[in-house]
């Protein structure tokens, strides 16, 4: 067993209730603190499933320690399976069976309570309830700080999830680099574009241009810049609702503490449908996209949103291009010739044809494949 997932083997005492537990949160907050006209973001709801639970603390000494993370539930149930009192499963997307909840009966009036992504354990006292989330916070899955990465989301139903996908290599850019591949201002603006991606607690920016020329490869250049202070989501298009619905604002709260010392951006690619001029069909999405960037769900999500487009700036929807709307916007786009010959001579390498302007794939990409398809086929970044 690894070290860092033991739990700690001395007594707890009352003075070290106040102490913070890594991965523990105490429900010891003090409502006199809170202000009074602050409307919870979720009231409790007790399902069907509760019911049992709650019936017996009901009339019971009943104190809580609440977890949150991503949990081994395979070596939860290996180890406390004989104790297991409820359980309740869904199927996903591809008939595969999920455990949503999960009621242990450990103890005598002592009960762990699993709903993702929470693990909840009630004892009589917050010495027990202490001790006994310890106990569970082997089955908690911590990710490794060190290696770098961003978080697949996506959606299972009610639920919004979090796949940490690991990048072995991080793409690093000068700033000489990034003026030779993207403009003479390109390092000068994205000094003023970072101050307020990171100044500010809610926005949104567009990166647009043309296939191939680099908007992807980019974002992996920020990413190596700012992951050491950022947190970085990945979210298909289809998942957009994880953003743009209220019902999902817990979860952001909840991604909001665990990751406390970072600011929270999320990347949308080929983000067309958001950005293009509203109809019946995408009025809510842009709208939404419009509320994360400055109203009151950006508030609360303290989120940064980076979409990329396709689409020149000035198909896209007025409301979202209008002055102060965005917090930075950026063209990639093809380079002409003299801007080409540059970067191939800094990178040692030829120019296949000869033609007026050219993306970085068609620079970049010098397999045979790549001479023979017709040119409207388009290769290599995004």
């Amino acid at each position: 067993m690894n070290p860092i997932d033991e739990p700690p083997t001395y007594p707890l005492t009352a003075a070290q209730d106040t102490v913070p537990l890594p991965g523990v949160v105490l429900d010891l907050e003090d409502p006199s603190q809170s202000d009074p006209d602050e409307e919870p973001l979720e009231k409790p709801r007790v399902s069907f499933f509760e019911l049992p639970l709650l019936d017996h603390l009901r009339s019971q000494p009943c104190h809580l320690v609440e977890m949150s993370g991503l949990f081994d539930l395979k070596a939860l149930l290996t180890d406390h399976g004989a104790k297991l009192f409820r359980s309740e499963a869904s199927l996903s997307k591809k008939a595969k069976p999920i455990l949503d909840r999960l009621v242990f009966e450990l103890e005598e009036g002592v009960f762990g309570f699993y709903q993702r992504p929470c693990l909840k354990v009630y004892a009589p006292t917050p010495e027990k309830a202490v001790e006994v989330a310890l106990q569970f916070r082997r089955y908690l899955r911590l990710p490794a700080r060190k290696q770098p990465g961003f978080h697949l989301l996506s959606l299972d139903g009610c639920y919004a999830e979090t796949e940490f996908i690991p990048v072995n290599r991080l793409v690093t850019f000068t700033n000489e680099a990034l003026n030779l591949h993207y403009g003479e201002d390109f390092s000068a603006w994205q000094q003023d574009w970072i101050a307020a991606l990171t100044e500010r607690h809610s926005g949104v920016s567009v990166l647009f241009g043309p296939p191939g020329c680099g908007k992807t490869t980019y974002l992996r250049a920020l990413m190596g810049r700012l992951i050491e202070r950022c947190v970085f989501y990945y979210l298909p298009i289809f998942e957009f609702e994880v953003l743009s619905s209220p019902r999902f604002v817990g979860f952001w709260v909840k991604e909001s503490k665990r990751h406390a010392e970072k600011q929270k951006i999320a990347i949308l690619e080929d983000a067309e449908e958001l950005l293009l001029p509203r109809d019946v069909a995408s009025r809510d999405g842009v709208s939404n996209l419009l509320n994360i960037g400055d109203g009151f769900l950006g508030d609360h999500l303290k989120l940064r949103v980076i979409a990329t487009t396709n689409v020149p700036i000035q198909n896209l929807d007025p409301a979202i291009i209008r002055p102060g709307r965005l917090m930075g916007s950026r063209e990639f786009p093809r380079l002409d010739r003299d801007a080409a010959l540059r970067v191939a001579q800094a990178k040692g390498i030829a120019l296949l044809r000869d033609q007026p302007d050219y993306s970085l794939a068609e620079i970049y990409c010098r397999a045979p494949l790549a001479a023979k398809l017709p040119k409207t086929y388009c290769l290599g970044f995004a």
